[in-house]
């Protein structure tokens, strides 16, 4: 940004509107977030994700809530932001403790919309946030040399048959399991019945790019689960151009039971809202920084 074609700000905060600069920073350091090694790109969805949703961290919500309650179909108040929410190790089984070590690997959500709906009830609302990515991450299972079952992963029939004969349920040197399919057990039957779509003559659905959001949507499952919230949806939040991740999301929506389980939020729309409550010079910012 000095002039010498770099594709990344001298400091990862440079790449955020210049009013949140410091909020960016303290929710950095109170909701523990591991900054990715290219937050600092200039097409960092990290960084996309704080300048969309920073202005509603400590400033107006109510314009958000009601869009959010149009998507999900459910009236609820949105009280709080949360980026980069990693859940308690025992929710999925990915981590030993409540915290990620050092480079361990653990499923997060890039936003995460806490609140009530009527009476009290706790909801939470998970978001993956996209800028330019062309995908979602894809099952590094599948291609481990430790994964004995690799003909669970050609076959969704065979997937489907016997989830736990799945790699991802106990990784090589790991002593606990990982509970994707006991979430998806226990919210719908079955783990076909919580993707009664997926195509039974094909690999498992898993094997690729739907890997990433089926863990996220285990969060919102799991959240339910054990009494965390009363309700959670799992929604895609992308930049309005981005029709590589567009076409993901539909090819994931036909894999689910309900449309509205896969609720889709417009980087556009988001800033249309916190347009509508004031916050103009931030608006006119995100327009002209991410061609909105």
């Amino acid at each position: 940004m000095d002039g010498s074609g770099s594709r990344y700000w001298n400091h990862w905060t440079d790449g955020i509107y210049s009013a949140y600069r410091d909020l960016a920073a303290a929710a950095i350091r109170a909701d523990h977030v591991r900054l990715h090694r290219q937050v600092a790109h200039l097409r960092s969805s990290q960084a996309f994700a704080l300048n969309l949703f920073l202005p509603f961290r400590d400033g107006p919500r109510a314009l958000l809530s009601e869009a959010v309650s149009d998507l999900v179909g459910r009236r609820l108040r949105i009280d709080r932001v949360q980026f980069e929410w990693v859940p308690p190790g025992g929710l999925l089984g990915e981590i030993a403790g409540d915290r990620p070590v050092g480079d361990e690997p653990a499923t997060a959500s890039d936003v995460v919309l806490w609140g009530r709906m009527r009476f009290r009830r706790r909801i939470a609302v998970l978001l993956e946030v996209k800028l330019s990515e062309r995908d979602f991450t894809a099952c590094g299972g599948r291609t481990s040399r430790g994964n004995r079952r690799t003909d669970v992963c050609r076959s969704a029939r065979l997937f489907m048959r016997d989830p736990n004969a799945c790699y991802l349920r106990r990784p090589v040197r790991q002593r606990r399991d990982r509970r994707y399919w006991e979430i998806f057990a226990g919210s719908h039957g079955s783990v076909h019945n919580a993707f009664p779509n997926a195509d039974l003559d094909g690999p498992c659905p898993f094997a690729y790019d739907m890997q990433q959001p089926m863990r996220n949507l285990a969060i919102a499952r799991g959240l339910e689960q054990d009494g965390r919230v009363r309700s959670a949806w799992f929604g895609l939040c992308t930049h309005d151009a981005n029709l590589n991740i567009a076409r993901q999301w539909a090819a994931w929506h036909r894999l689910l039971p309900e449309p509205s389980h896969a609720p889709v939020l417009s980087a556009s729309e988001v800033v249309r809202i916190g347009e509508a409550e004031g916050l103009t010079g931030w608006a006119t910012y995100m327009r002209q920084r991410y061609q909105l």
